[in-house]
């Protein structure tokens, strides 16, 4: 009789040591590639940043070729042809004004229309023009950008906006005449008179390519982080003559605003119509990014650039040209607290 053995072959298999070798492997290279694919992202967000700036740079050389100025922060002369009062006219924004050159024409006739058959119009005012979201106007790394991002307050109606307009170094409120800026008042009311006004290339005697036109603003979450929107009030600000210095000072180690953290009625950014120094301008007194603080609601005092790209922000400069300002730039004497009042003209203040 035969007898027939058959082998039985054995299939060898990873081990747990291999098995747990390749994973922690994996887990290494994942870790490697989180980083990477994130400031892939960043900078692809910043590219568009940096391209939605220049575009409305370059709405607003448009708006000057078309009318021999930059276009007005407030008290525009548009507006004052409509109201012919400086004072019924002084909280709409220079963004209304570059609508058109920005594709935004109907947009632009429906509000014009509005505010001239409607005298108590404001940009405050609930309306599906003031209400309108437009993305050209966000930046895609603020994760506030969008309107529905949050509902506090009630403030998911109001069209928001990343770019304001460079108001100087020196904090000053919107019917003040003398420039620090581009972004100066139109009709300049003094004396019950009403003078024609607004910035001409010829008056930007620094050259073209080394001012500040156009800036970014991170809108507020109302947080109480000053890294993260935050808005802050304190009465330390001494009515908007303090310096950054003083607003530095009620920040934390932890960044959190120590006393009154958030502004609780007015957001900063959250309204692109309206001119108020909040929502569509910023001052070059601080560096970027530094902390932003007031007196009160709509009692601005400190209110710099900012962005949530890391290190800076990106500008827009008169002639066009777009740069990223680096949060460590020498913006002056932080300490300093302004002097004689808003009508200084000259050398900064600040020793820039």
């Amino acid at each position: 009789m035969f007898i027939s053995q058959c082998k039985k072959t054995r299939q060898r298999g990873f081990t747990l040591i291999e098995l747990l070798v390749v994973i922690a492997i994996i887990g290494v290279l994942v870790g490697l590639l989180l980083p990477a694919v994130q400031q892939a992202r960043e900078a692809a967000r910043r590219s568009a940043c940096t391209n939605k700036l220049k575009q409305m740079g370059l709405a607003c050389l448009n708006y000057e070729s078309t009318t021999k100025r930059l276009p007005a922060a407030m008290r525009s002369q548009e507006m004052f042809a409509i109201h012919g009062t400086a004072n019924a006219s002084d909280r709409w924004s220079f963004i209304v004004h570059i609508l058109p050159f920005m594709e935004q024409l109907p947009l632009h006739q429906d509000l014009i229309a509005r505010i001239t058959s409607t005298p108590n119009f404001k940009p405050w005012s609930g309306h599906a023009t003031t209400n309108t979201e437009l993305t050209a106007l966000l930046c895609p790394s603020d994760p506030n950008g969008s309107r529905t991002s949050s509902n506090i307050n009630g403030w998911t109606s109001r069209g928001r906006t990343n770019y304001r307009i460079n108001r100087g170094d020196i904090r000053k409120e919107r019917w003040h005449a003398q420039v620090r800026g581009p972004g100066s008042a139109g009709v300049q009311s003094w004396n019950n008179q009403n003078q024609m006004k607004g910035v001409e290339l010829k008056d930007i005697t620094d050259g073209t390519s080394n001012t500040i036109m156009l800036g970014e603003a991170r809108i507020c979450d109302m947080s109480g982080d000053s890294r993260a929107g935050g808005y802050g009030i304190d009465a330390s600000m001494n009515g908007g003559m303090a310096g950054p210095a003083a607003c530095a000072a009620i920040v934390g180690a932890d960044g959190k605003y120590s006393s009154s953290a958030t502004n609780q009625t007015q957001r900063p950014g959250v309204r692109w119509g309206d001119s108020e120094e909040g929502f569509t301008g910023f001052f070059t007194h601080a560096a970027p990014n530094s902390p932003r603080c007031g007196t009160g609601n709509e009692q601005w005092a400190c209110l710099p650039a900012s962005s949530y790209h890391p290190g800076g922000a990106v500008m827009t400069m008169v002639d066009g040209s777009v740069s990223f300002v680096n949060d460590n730039i020498d913006a002056g004497d932080p300490t300093h607290q302004q002097s004689g009042g808003h009508g200084y003209k000259g050398a900064s203040q600040r020793g820039i």
